[in-house]
C-alpha cells in the first residue's frame, strides 16, 4: 500500500507553516489525492490559539524522513528453530544467499549460525566425527538492528538480523534499504535544506509552495511542482490554489488561512504585506465568519504572551537557519505588544543565544524582539558578527544590539542585508 504524501512546513513551525500545510493537504484530499499534513515540532501559542478557535486538531509531529530498517526488513525470511537439524540449516542456506542464518526459539531471537561453520560440520561426515546440532553452532551476531534504526546505518556489505524487544523480526541489507519506498513530501513555507525536517535525502520531494527566497542546496530526482510568489504569506498562495482548482474553501480551513496571513503580515503592518494579502484576508474572514481586526488582535495578543517561556525557548522561538558565504547563522523572532520586559532580560537572552550558537557551531544566533505596536525591532545576537551587523544596517552595535525602527520582517528586512554584508 502506497504511503500518503506528507505536507509540511519548516522546523520551529510558525502559524503559516502549520496552517498552510493543513490547508494544502486538505486541498489535495478534496482533489482525491492521499495527502496528510504533518509538522516538524511543537506549535507556538499563537498557532495553538488559531487551531483551538476554529476547532481544528493539530497535525502529527514527524521528526525525520529517514528510511527506517522497519521499512526495508524482509519479514518473510523465517528463522531456524533452535531444535533444527543441520539438514534444515543446509536447506535454509541453499534458499538464502546470506553468510549467516538467524535462529529463534518460539519467536525469541537466540543468535545466528555461520554458513562457514555449517561447511565445517559437513567435513566431519568425511572424517567420521560426530556432527553438532544447530543449537551447538549458535553465537551472538557481530551486529543486529531494530526496526526503528535508520536504514542509512546498514553497512553496504552483508545481511543483518532485525530484532525488536528480543523478538526476531527478519533480515535486512543495504540493497533492501535502497529498494524501500521513499516518503513523498510537499514543502510549504520553506525550501532551504537546513529548514527542512531531517532526512530529506531519504525523501522524495514532489512539490514546494513558498514565498521566501530560493536558497540552500535542495535537489530532486526529477521535475516537481514549484510555486513561489512574492506575497506576505504562503497562505495567500494556497488560497489562490483553491480558487484555481475551483474548490470551495471549508470554513475552518478559511479560518486557518486567515490566521496565517494575519500572523505573517503582523495584521498588515509588515512591509512584506501586499494588497493581495489584504484582499485574501478579507475574503477568508467572510468565509470564516470573523472580523479581521478583532480576531487578529486576539490572536496576536495570545502569541505575544511570552511570560511563561524560558530564556532558551524565547531564544529559539520561530528560529530559522541560514547558510551563505561560508557562514551559518540562525534568526529567531518574538513578536510582542511591549518589548520592555524582554529587553530587561537582555543579558539572560544573550546567554541563551550563545549557548545555542556554541552547541551547534553556528557563526551567530540572532533574536528579533519585535514590537507589533511600535512596528520596530530590537535585534540582539551572539557571535562575532558586530562588523557584519554594522555594515548590514548602517548602525553601530551597542552591547550586541541594534535598534531598527520600521523593521518587522525577517524575510524582507533582516535576512537580505545580512547576506549582502557577508559577501
Amino acid at each position: 500500500m502506497a504511503k500518503p504524501i506528507f505536507v509540511t512546513g519548516h522546523k520551529s513551525p510558525d502559524t503559516d507553516s502549520i496552517c498552510s500545510s493543513l490547508a494544502f493537504a486538505k486541498l489535495k484530499q478534496l482533489q482525491g489525492i492521499d495527502a496528510v499534513a504533518i509538522r516538524a515540532g511543537e506549535m507556538n501559542k499563537e498557532t495553538a490559539f488559531a487551531l483551538d478557535y476554529f476547532h481544528v486538531e493539530p497535525q502529527p509531529i514527524v521528526k525525520d524522513f529517514y528510511i527506517k530498517v522497519g521499512d526495508a526488513v524482509h519479514t518473510e525470511v523465517e528463522a531456524l528453530k533452535i531444535s533444527a537439524s543441520l539438514k534444515d540449516a543446509a536447506k535454509w542456506f541453499a534458499a538464502h544467499p546470506s553468510p549467516i542464518a538467524p535462529v529463534a526459539d518460539n519467536g525469541t531471537f537466540v543468535g545466528v549460525i555461520d554458513r562457514a561453520a555449517l561447511a565445517e560440520e559437513f567435513i566431519k561426515t568425511v572424517t567420521g566425527e560426530e556432527l553438532s546440532m544447530v543449537k551447538d553452532l549458535v553465537h551472538d551476531p557481530d551486529r543486529f538492528f531494530q526496526t526503528t534504526d535508520k536504514g542509512c546505518d546498514i553497512p553496504q556489505d552483508g545481511k543483518y538480523v532485525v530484532v525488536d524487544d528480543g523478538k526476531y523480526v527478519g533480515m535486512v541489507c543495504a540493497e533492501c534499504v535502497a529498494a524501500a519506498e521513499k516518503q513523498q513530501v510537499i514543502l510549504v513555507d520553506h525550501n532551504e535544506k537546513k529548514q527542512i525536517i531531517d532526512g530529506s535525502e531519504d525523501a522524495d520531494i514532489v512539490g514546494v509552495v513558498d514565498h521566501h527566497r530560493i536558497g540552500g542546496t535542495l535537489s530532486t530526482e526529477g521535475p516537481i511542482f514549484i510555486l513561489f510568489r512574492p506575497v506576505g504569506c504562503t497562505a495567500t498562495i494556497v488560497t489562490g490554489l483553491y480558487k484555481q482548482a475551483g474548490i470551495a474553501i471549508p470554513k475552518d480551513i478559511a479560518g486557518l488561512l486567515l490566521s496565517a496571513v494575519i500572523s505573517d503580515t503582523a495584521l498588515f503592518r509588515s512591509p512584506t504585506c501586499t494588497e493581495e494579502d489584504k484582499k485574501t484576508a478579507a475574503e477568508l474572514a467572510a468565509i470564516a465568519g470573523v472580523d479581521v481586526e478583532k480576531y487578529g488582535m486576539e490572536m496576536l495578543k495570545a502569541g505575544a504572551n511570552v511570560s511563561d517561556l524560558t530564556p532558551e525557548e524565547i531564544a529559539a522561538n520561530d528560529m530559522k537557519e541560514f547558510s551563505d558565504s561560508g557562514k551559518t547563522f540562525t534568526i529567531s523572532q518574538v513578536q510582542v505588544m511591549d518589548t520592555s520586559d524582554l529587553l530587561q532580560q537582555k543579558d539572560v537572552l544573550l546567554n541563551a543565544l550563545e549557548k545555542m550558537r556554541a552547541a551547534h557551531s553556528y557563526d551567530a544566533a540572532f533574536l528579533m524582539i519585535t514590537s507589533i505596536i511600535d512596528e520596530s525591532t530590537n535585534l540582539i545576537f551572539a557571535g562575532n558578527m558586530d562588523d557584519v551587523v554594522t555594515k548590514a544596517f548602517a548602525k553601530d552595535v551597542v552591547d550586541k544590539e541594534v535598534y531598527l525602527p520600521g523593521v518587522m520582517s525577517r524575510k524582507k528586512q533582516i535576512v537580505p542585508p545580512i547576506l549582502t554584508a557577508l559577501k
